[in-house]
């Protein structure tokens, strides 16, 4: 057991509705803008505005009895994650661990539609396919990951919580490279639930917005590949970011509301900070969870402000890449490592200004010059009060 070792980011994959690999990310987040534009779902008695991922966002395989949209997205995602590893010839991930929050449910959706209509029922296996565990199944069958592999939905914090739980695996020394993340692809059901809750808008969300109308659903996958620090070191080779440490809290103050004040927010953000032993002065920028919802985000600048104040800069992905639920954590994680690596706060997409009721500071348009060596840290917060904090850095070695 190597209770206290510290953890390197040695890869990372990232697939959106903004594009198909990490290049494509890293420009979206660079510039403020993409090449897609937010399309309208007809198929049920709602229209939805969503932020549909291209098909080559969705790898091809040949495992069809673990098929479903979200376990080739989460594929994609996890090749491009391996693919970019640094260094690549280290070895294959020995534990896999995948957030997500519809598994399989696109495939049973299919089934059950074609049973109501009296169709002929397509070729389905509720334990394969329709598993909330298909995914993960599926990834490790794929990149022949042998050691165990682990499956976690916790809604919107399903991703982060992945890559917090990887921590474990690695100090216990269960596991020497974890890959960890998650993804979810659109499926009726998810479009329904958050359409029933009111948590929609009729365009393209805006994070933090004065007149901010509710959040915008996605398809997205993100993954990290995550070892000992100790280990890559010994290889020679320098990581390309270092998780410091991971909060968690989890307030149960309502199924879907977060409470007005973000008590379970600061307490995340806070543990975050004792687990990487730093103080609220050592962050440099924070990427927010920001969803677009009134409550939401106004809940998460108030805890952002009493752990902070208002000067830390502030951002969210989601006006970029729409929220992805059970990705979200993976793709924010990322755009965090990107933010260490290039010294640099991304510009929070859809506002400049914050509300009246979020007391945070924004990134402007054009993003804001961290410095040398910045620390970031990326929020997550999910239905049930789950809420998962992660914070981010240069190697410490070489800062």
């Amino acid at each position: 057991m190597r209770k206290n070792a510290r953890i390197a980011v040695t890869g990372v994959g990232a697939v959106s509705a903004v594009g198909s690999n990490n290049a494509a990310f890293l420009n979206a987040l660079s510039t403020g803008t993409s090449n897609f534009g937010p399309s309208i779902r007809h198929e049920l008695d709602f229209d939805s505005v969503v932020c549909e991922a291209s098909e080559e966002c969705f790898r091809e395989h040949g495992h069809d009895e673990l098929d479903s949209p979200t376990g080739r997205l989460c594929l994609a995602a996890a090749h491009e994650c391996i693919t970019n590893a640094h260094p690549s010839d280290a070895g294959k991930p020995d534990g896999l661990i995948l957030g997500t929050s519809t598994g399989g449910q696109a495939m049973s959706e299919a089934a059950i539609l074609a049973l109501v209509d009296g169709k002929s029922l397509p070729s389905y296996n509720y334990r394969g396919q329709g598993s909330i565990a298909s995914p993960a199944r599926l990834v490790a069958r794929d990149l022949d990951i042998r050691g165990p592999v682990q499956t976690l939905s916790t809604a919107c914090t399903s991703a982060a919580n992945a890559i917090a739980m990887a921590i474990t695996w690695l100090c216990s020394g269960r596991c020497n490279r974890v890959l960890a993340g998650g993804g979810d692809a659109l499926c009726y059901t998810t479009l329904t639930i958050f359409h029933l809750l009111e948590l929609t808008g009729p365009t393209m969300c805006t994070p933090f917005h004065q007149d901010r109308k509710g959040m915008t659903l996605a398809d997205g996958a993100g993954f990290l590949l995550l070892e000992r620090l100790d280990d890559v070191v010994a290889r020679n080779q320098i990581p390309i970011a270092e998780l410091y440490g991971a909060g968690m809290s989890s307030d149960a103050y309502h199924m879907t509301a977060p409470s007005e004040d973000g008590a379970g927010a600061e307490l995340a953000m806070r543990r975050a900070l004792i687990s990487a032993g730093i103080e609220p002065g050592d962050i440099d920028h924070i990427n927010a969870h920001g969803t677009g919802t009134s409550l939401n985000d106004k809940a998460e600048a108030r805890a952002i402000n009493r752990v902070f104040g208002k000067d830390v800069p502030v951002m969210s992905c989601k006006g970029l890449t729409g929220h992805a639920i059970g990705g979200a954590g993976g793709i924010e994680a990322i755009a965090s490592i990107y933010s260490v690596m290039e010294g640099r706060a991304f510009v929070n997409v859809g506002a400049s200004e914050p509300a009246s009721d979020c007391p945070v500071s924004l990134v402007p348009a054009g993003g804001l010059q961290l410095g040398g060596s910045p620390v970031i840290i990326s929020n997550s917060f999910a239905f049930g009060g789950n809420n998962t904090s992660l914070v981010f850095g240069t190697p410490r070695e070489v800062r």
